[in-house]
């Protein structure tokens, strides 16, 4: 069904009869946003929602940018986005402190939403001597296209926190994982840089809305 379908019934009496899946994106927009003030209707405001951005782009808005937008002031963007961060809590199961995470695939999964991010931000995962989950920080903040980060900054949470290992990972607001050239300069920067502090550098992980890439899982490591 067209994200800008509308049936004749309204979308809550068909919800409780036929279930959310009978219902278009613009429906399921408006029964969010019905709530709150503003002179455009709630489903004025959800067609002009669904036809300017699929939901992919607007689960991921800020509720900052969502509140600029035809007939969404402050309280139905706060709607909005909390009904779509409810989503993902309720469909997603990222590792927890304790987990074990040394599957590339689990790193970004942790990552999801540093994926989703429109800087390039650079985090460093830490890992007990089993290579469970400790916790993960953000050890820089750069452009659209950079993140520079010096070796000394992007192991300091391990020394200062004495974590035996570490997933070094940043993320591509353009949606490609592909490493540049300088992603693996610096991978090899850290890695040298780890082992000369006693921090076992277990990969470099890129993730990004069309995926992640992982230099070990790619052969790209070296030991």
């Amino acid at each position: 069904m067209h994200s800008g379908t509308w049936k004749v019934d309204g979308p809550r009496e068909r919800m409780l009869a036929s279930g959310p899946a009978a219902l278009s994106d613009a429906e399921l927009l408006a029964l969010v946003i019905g709530s709150g003030s503003g002179r455009m209707s709630a489903r004025a405001a959800a067609l002009a929602l669904a036809e300017r951005a699929p939901l992919s782009e607007l689960a991921w808005a800020h509720p900052g940018m969502l509140a600029g937008r035809p007939g969404v002031g402050p309280a139905r963007a706060a709607a909005l986005a909390a009904a779509f961060e409810l989503g993902r809590r309720g469909a997603w199961s990222p590792p927890r402190r304790g987990d074990r995470i040394l599957e590339p695939a689990r790193v970004a999964e942790l990552m999801r939403a540093a994926a989703h991010g429109d800087r390039e931000c650079f985090h460093v995962v830490m890992l007990d001597v089993r290579g469970r989950l400790l916790r993960a920080e953000r050890v820089a903040e750069g452009s659209l296209t950079q993140c520079p980060v010096s070796p000394r900054d992007a192991l300091r949470p391990a020394v200062r926190d004495g974590a035996h290992g570490v997933i070094f990972v940043h993320n591509h607001p353009s949606g490609d994982p592909s490493p540049s050239a300088e992603d693996a300069d610096l991978t090899e920067r850290l890695r040298a840089a780890a082992e000369l502090v006693g921090v076992l550098a277990r990969d470099h992980v890129i993730v990004a809305t069309g995926g992640y890439f992982s230099f070990v899982e790619a052969g790209r490591w070296r030991r």
